[in-house]
């Protein structure tokens, strides 16, 4: 083979290696991670819910600030194939799990806001329809007092039927006053018809009047019960803004709110010992009168271990862990024994991945309806 050959041959090789290495590699397009899905879901709601609400302007701000910062992250660490970087995920997941803890905590103050609007619109329609009612009780006030002059008039008609037999027997007696007596005997029955008349219509504006305040009454009570409905999503809400306010990463799930913590956060574990933390003591007082505030809930405090030695992970070590919390719980509150429940879970469920060992160290507390 000539060398002039070899050489074009070569050069084709190059220029092939070239445009393969220079071309982008084309990787399916990953979908991304839940939880950012989900921290976007929640500032999109956020924003749609707080038009003319000026006042969150500033905390809507920070709350898209963190999403930002989340979806920089990711988009930074995303490899060659389009997945993101082991190493990364807690950091991405964390950013992203503020903004949305962030817009949950924003979401909360909106339909509070909301709620007080429509709590003071229908207390001023309740005030309204309680007027309304005055007016109808004055109304069938008026009508007793209808039938009470009918039946005066009932017995003045008596008196004039008598007063009619009266005249009957003069008439027999006075031939000469027959003329007279017929003229009064026509103006007496001509007013006994229209008294009759007068009667029937007071008796059906008696009964008309009687239908239309049953019908307020119905909506009273309507009115009142969706007071009720409001009143308990309120405390809801409410509850939940409490939970967010205890520090920890907040999820919703099929059992209730889980919120959780580091177990360094709470707990200082010594081959001797195990005590709270000076955040720790914090929390667990403030859970003991959240609990107390919002007695329908009770709570399960699940206790996660990892790494080694095994014998302080497992679930053995893990359950005294999760009983110390429950012990403190029940002291610091006063609480029955049946309202806080305590499981070690060990080393069965790692939320994150090796490598971060203090992350799946964790105490998850969820909080359930009863």
């Amino acid at each position: 083979m000539s060398s002039a050959k070899l050489s074009t041959i070569i050069f084709g090789i190059i220029t092939y290696l070239a445009l393969f290495i220079s071309a982008p590699i084309s990787a399916a397009d990953e979908p991304l991670p839940p939880y950012l899905q989900q921290a976007q879901n929640s500032v999109a709601q956020v924003l749609s819910k707080s038009i003319g609400m000026p006042q969150h302007s500033d905390d809507i701000l920070i709350a898209q600030n963190s999403l930002s910062i989340a979806e920089a992250e990711y988009k930074k660490n995303l490899g060659w194939s389009g997945k993101l970087d082991k190493e990364a995920e807690p950091t991405v997941r964390y950013l992203a799990d503020t903004a949305q803890l962030q817009a949950s905590v924003l979401l909360a103050r909106i339909g509070k806001s909301n709620q007080e609007k429509e709590k003071n619109r229908l207390e001023s329609l309740i005030a309204s329809t309680k007027g309304k009612i005055k007016v109808f009780d004055d109304l069938v006030s008026q009508v007793k007092n209808l039938k009470k002059q009918t039946a005066d008039q009932a017995s003045q008609i008596s008196s004039l039927n008598s007063k009619l037999s009266s005249l009957n027997a003069e008439l027999a007696a006075k031939g000469s006053a027959i003329t007279s007596s017929d003229q009064k005997t026509t103006d007496l029955l001509k007013a006994l018809d229209e008294q009759k008349k007068a009667t029937a219509s007071s008796e059906q504006r008696a009964n008309s009047l009687t239908q239309e305040l049953e019908t307020l009454k119905q909506q009273a009570a309507q009115l009142q019960a969706t007071g009720e409905q409001l009143a308990a999503e309120k405390r809801l809400k409410s509850f939940e803004v409490e939970i967010g306010r205890l520090g920890g990463a907040v999820k919703t799930t099929a059992t209730g709110q889980t919120v959780t913590f580091s177990r360094t956060q709470l707990l200082k574990i010594t081959p001797k010992s195990t005590t709270l933390t000076p955040s720790g003591d914090g929390i667990t007082t403030k859970i003991a009168e959240l609990i107390k505030s919002y007695p329908e809930y009770r709570i399960k405090i699940r206790v996660h271990g990892f790494g080694q030695p095994t014998r302080n992970e497992n679930a053995a070590a893990t359950d005294q862990m999760a009983r110390f919390i429950r012990e403190k719980l029940l002291n610091k509150g006063k609480l029955e024994p049946a309202t806080v429940e305590a499981l070690g879970v060990g080393a069965a469920e790692p939320a994150f991945p090796k490598n971060n060992v203090v992350g799946n160290r964790r105490v998850e507390v969820v909080f359930i309806k009863k």
